[in-house]
């Protein structure tokens, strides 16, 4: 017996995002560009093999319909990890990489035909995290290596928190397409983080710091990579 399928995600993004980061992002290397696209891949990739999916993700009593979405996701999850890892072989990426390759995917499996809903997603996303820069306190008599700890510190004890909880907030607003929710999350999570590599290089650039990292994103988005692509891969069937 086939269940009808829902038009949107019936998993609850909450449990989702605590899969998907359950404790803190790895060390950047270099390229935050790249590493955000590998990221993305690597979280989608370990969710289909935990053992806490049977649990996590239903937000429903109908168990078949619960089935149909997993079998969805990891079918659809194989498909962009493929075109994520194809744009991530360039030796070096540009500022809007993550940008231009994420988005299109976004708007295919999440938001299909509904492009000012995915636009509104994005700058949701973004104004909720600035509520949470805008509490961040800088002192400007501080020394150079005291702002950088507070950057530091920050990075590592609490943005992850701050990701999932933007995430979910913003997730929960939106209706996003069935069998979608797993990539949403996963790119809610990198987004945000670029959003505060912006807010950090800044801060450093502004005390003097040169960052040993490329890559950031220096405006909320790449003109070209939200723009219609009429050209844009479709997931199968």
């Amino acid at each position: 017996m086939l269940p009808e399928k829902t038009k949107h995600s019936i998993f609850l993004p909450e449990l989702v995002l605590g899969t998907l980061l359950s404790d803190n992002f790895p060390q950047w290397k270099k390229d935050i560009q790249l590493e955000s696209i590998r990221w993305v891949v690597n979280a989608m990739t370990q969710v289909f093999k935990s053992r806490t999916l049977a649990v996590c993700f239903v937000n429903s009593d109908n168990q078949l319909l619960y089935n149909a979405e997993v079998k969805d996701s990891k079918h659809i999850t194989v498909w962009a990890c493929g075109l994520l890892k194809s744009a991530t072989k360039a030796a070096l990426s540009n500022d809007f990489h993550f940008l231009e390759v994420c988005i299109p995917t976004l708007r295919n499996l999440a938001f299909r035909d509904a492009e000012e809903e995915l636009l509104q997603f994005l700058r949701d996303l973004r104004s909720e995290f600035d509520l949470i820069l805008t509490k961040m306190c800088m002192n400007p008599v501080w020394f150079k290596n005291e702002a950088v700890q507070v950057l530091n510190r920050f990075e590592t004890d609490k943005l992850p928190r701050h990701a999932r909880c933007t995430s979910a907030r913003v997730l929960g607003r939106h209706n996003i397409l069935f069998g979608g929710m797993v990539y949403a999350s996963a790119f809610s999570l990198a987004f945000i983080r670029l959003l505060w590599m912006d807010k950090k290089t800044e801060v450093l650039l502004n005390i003097g710091v040169i960052p040993n990292f490329r890559g950031s994103v220096p405006m909320l988005l790449a003109p070209r990579a939200c723009s219609s692509r009429p050209n844009s891969p479709t997931p199968p069937s």
